[in-house]
C-alpha cells in the first residue's frame, strides 16, 4: 500500500476542511466516525474507502477536478508498491514510494555517492558498514532495491536529478580502488545523461551551507502533489513535509550548487580522481 500516496491524500483533506471552515469535529460528524479517525485519515496513517472520501468532498464542497483528482489518489495508494518485496526498512519506504512518481529530485551529498548514481559493489559495501540500520540478512535486498530505484533515472519519463556531491566523497576509498574506479566512471557516464547533472562540491569552497550531511528533495509534476524532503541519520533518515523545511531544503541546495563546480568542471574533476583511484 502506498503511505506515499495516502498522505497527499490527507494533506488535501485538510486543505478542503481548512478552505471551507469546517473543524475536525464537524468533519467527523459529516463522516459518522470519531474525530481520532478524522486525524488519522489526514495524517495519511489510515486508508479512506471510496464512500468516505466522496462523503467528505461533499461536505467541503470540492470542484470536479480535485474529485477526480482525489479519487485516483485513493485508487494509487491501494496498490502495492514495487519496493515492499525488497524488504526495505520501514523508515526508508515513504522517502522510496515517493521517489517513484517524482518528477525531479535535488540531492546533497557529502560523504558518499548518491544512492540513485551508486554501482551494486559500491552500494554493496555502504550496506555493509552501515550495521546499524542494515540487517546482515537484508543486505543482498536492500542492494538489489537500490539498483531497481535506478530504474527512474532511464524510464519513458526520467525523473531530472540535481546532485551535488562533497569533493570527500569522492576521494574515500569504498571497497577499494577497483570499486572506487568503477564507481567514479560510472558517475561520469551517468553525468552525461540530459536527465542528470552531476557537480561537485570542491574542497577549495570552504565552509558551506550544510556542513551536518546530506538531504534530498522531490518535487512532483501534478500541482496538488507538494515537494518533501528526506533528511539522512547514522540511525535511518525521515522524511519532511512541512511547507517551510522543504523551502529551507531548497534554499539550502541553491547555495551549494552555486559553490560547487559548474558539471563541465565537474566533470573534469571526476576524471582526474578516477585516474588516481584507478588499479594497480
Amino acid at each position: 500500500m502506498s503511505t506515499a500516496r495516502r498522505r497527499q491524500l490527507g494533506s488535501w483533506l485538510v486543505k478542503l476542511r481548512n478552505r471551507a471552515g469546517r473543524d475536525v469535529d464537524e468533519a467527523s460528524s459529516a463522516l459518522g466516525c470519531s474525530a481520532s479517525k478524522i486525524r488519522h485519515l489526514e495524517a495519511g496513517r489510515s486508508k479512506i474507502r471510496k464512500a468516505e472520501l466522496n462523503i467528505l468532498l461533499d461536505f467541503y464542497g470540492a470542484p470536479p477536478d480535485v474529485r477526480a483528482q482525489l479519487e485516483e489518489t485513493r485508487q494509487q495508494a491501494e496498490e502495492r508498491g514495487w519496493w515492499q518485496s525488497y524488504r526495505v526498512p520501514e523508515w526508508f519506504a515513504p522517502f522510496v514510494d515517493f521517489e517513484s512518481f517524482a518528477s525531479e529530485a535535488i540531492n546533497f551529498e557529502l560523504d558518499l555517492v548518491p544512492g540513485l548514481l551508486q554501482t551494486e559493489r559500491y552500494a554493496y559495501e555502504i550496506h555493509r558498514a552501515g550495521r546499524y540500520t542494515t540487517n546482515p540478512q537484508d543486505l543482498t535486498r536492500r542492494v538489489k532495491a537500490r539498483m531497481a530505484r535506478q530504474a527512474r533515472l532511464t524510464d519513458e519519463q526520467p525523473i531530472q536529478l540535481r546532485a551535488v556531491i562533497g569533493e570527500a566523497a569522492l576521494h574515500r576509498e569504498v571497497g577499494g580502488p577497483e570499486v572506487m574506479h568503477e564507481q567514479l566512471d560510472r558517475l561520469i557516464t551517468w553525468g552525461e545523461r540530459p536527465n542528470i547533472i552531476v557537480q561537485v562540491l570542491p574542497f577549495e569552497a570552504g565552509a558551506h551551507a550544510s556542513p551536518s550531511g546530506a538531504f534530498v528533495v522531490l518535487s512532483f509534476d501534478r500541482p496538488e502533489d507538494e515537494p518533501i524532503g528526506f533528511l539522512d541519520t547514522p540511525l535511518g533518515g525521515h522524511t519532511v513535509d512541512r511547507g517551510e523545511d522543504v523551502a529551507a531544503l531548497r534554499y539550502v541546495f541553491d547555495e551549494l550548487r552555486s559553490v560547487a563546480l559548474p558539471a563541465p568542471a565537474s566533470m573534469e574533476k571526476l576524471i582526474t580522481i578516477r585516474e588516481a583511484h584507478r588499479p594497480a
